[in-house]
């Protein structure tokens, strides 16, 4: 049995990309890039991958070992001081850590409500600026993709995951909760926006690129102005 690579990628979109241990938080992409995490064998079973593993005498199915739900990503100390302390560090604890965790990643998505178009344009416009610099630097069409393809894909896809996606969603999020700031020739361009962010944000996640998936909308960084 192995994880899935869209298990993977789920996992790691949903913890942000850093470690899980409530007292650690160690940003995790430092340790792919070197190859220090190298394969997906390698992120950590809260139930162990076999009967004898750490935690393994459970009634979990052995099948089912490999899914997301029984997955954390840890920096590679934690792992071992859990795998090294299965007692000490029970499957109800290591559970509630990834519950905990996958939480506090998602209440960065928490919109606000603005009075003004102004407020939310100020709001906005430096995460729009920040996926773009990224795209523009580091995207499939960026100069430095041409001068040295892999590893302009590695340091993209990273930041695809880090930041492009959350600040989607944050986007996606506050202005659907000010809608009612927006100006009629507007709604069609956030309508856009949204099956843009689902459809990039599928692919990154999956694994599963689809070429179809609409691009980022021209004119929707010039929304509120």
């Amino acid at each position: 049995m192995s994880i899935k690579e869209k298990v993977k990628r789920k996992l790691w979109a949903s913890s942000g990309g850093y470690c899980a241990k409530p007292d650690c938080h160690t940003d995790l992409f430092p340790f792919f890039e070197d190859k220090i995490i190298t394969n997906i064998e390698e992120l950590a079973h809260v139930v162990g991958q076999k009967k004898d593993g750490p935690r393994g005498n459970t009634s979990l199915p052995l099948i089912d070992r490999d899914e997301f739900e029984n997955i954390i990503l840890l920096c590679p100390t934690c792992h071992t001081t859990i795998d090294k302390n299965p007692k000490l560090y029970s499957e109800s604890t290591i559970l509630q850590w990834k519950n905990n965790h996958e939480e506090s990643i998602r209440s960065l998505f928490s919109a606000m409500k603005f009075e003004s178009r102004e407020g939310i344009r100020q709001f906005i416009f430096p995460i729009m600026v920040e996926n773009r610099s990224i795209f523009m630097n580091y995207g499939p069409y960026s100069k430095s993709a041409m001068e040295d393809p892999m590893a302009t894909e590695l340091i993209w896809e990273r930041l695809a995951i880090q930041k492009i996606l959350p600040n989607n969603r944050k986007l996606e999020n506050t202005i659907e909760l000010n809608q009612n700031l927006l100006e009629d020739n507007e709604f069609d361009l956030f309508a856009e926006f949204k099956l843009h962010r689902e459809g990039f944000e599928y692919n990154k996640i999956s694994g599963d690129v689809n070429s179809r998936v609409l691009r980022f909308p021209n004119g929707f960084d010039k929304l509120f102005k």
